[in-house]
């Protein structure tokens, strides 16, 4: 859980980063995410690396934050 709070944590920095200095653009975050959503449902799926299968909801879940938050910038 603490893991969680830390990802969480980082990803709302470089959010409000992101936010603040327009450093990349909607256009090119939007597939950033979206490739680190499909990385955490592959991680997932995959019996074979079993650290890799733990933190797949973990990918998955900042993949998905990250793409909302994306999604509500301007363009």
């Amino acid at each position: 859980m603490v893991k969680l709070f830390i990802a969480i944590g980082i990803w709302v920095v470089i959010g409000v980063v992101f936010w603040t200095f327009k450093i990349l653009k909607r256009k090119y975050l939007e597939p950033i995410f979206i490739g680190i959503m499909l990385f955490g449902i592959v991680a997932l799926c995959q019996p074979a690396i079993f650290p890799l299968y733990s933190y797949g909801f973990m990918i998955l879940l900042m993949g998905v934050a990250g793409y909302m938050f994306v999604s509500h910038m301007r363009a």
